[in-house]
């Protein structure tokens, strides 16, 4: 298990424990939060799109530097959390934003 999913058992099981009278109320609606991933890829997106936009050629090829930077980032986040398909996925998207011009 890994130590997040364990610290997450130990507070439930701490909120669990406490009276009745001491627990907080969970939130009723769930917060809308994007995935790391999404945020990685919405950035590289971002970075290949200012880079086609960009009349200086040194500024262009540094935005794309940063963009790659980002892919193997997330290549490597969804490949250690065992997410062969949405790398796939992700790689894609990516190659097809690379490719416009």
């Amino acid at each position: 298990m890994d130590p997040w999913t364990m610290l997450a058992e130990a507070r439930m099981q701490e909120w669990m424990n406490r009276p009745a009278k001491e627990r907080e109320a969970a939130p009723t609606e769930a917060l809308s939060v994007v995935p790391l991933e999404v945020q990685l890829v919405d950035d590289a997106r971002t970075l290949y799109a200012q880079a086609r936009g960009a009349l200086d050629p040194a500024e262009a090829a540094r935005l794309r530097a940063e963009a790659a930077q980002l892919e193997t980032r997330i290549m490597v986040l969804l490949e250690q959390s065992g997410r062969p398909l949405a790398a796939q996925e992700f790689a894609r998207v990516l190659a097809e934003e690379r490719q416009k011009r």
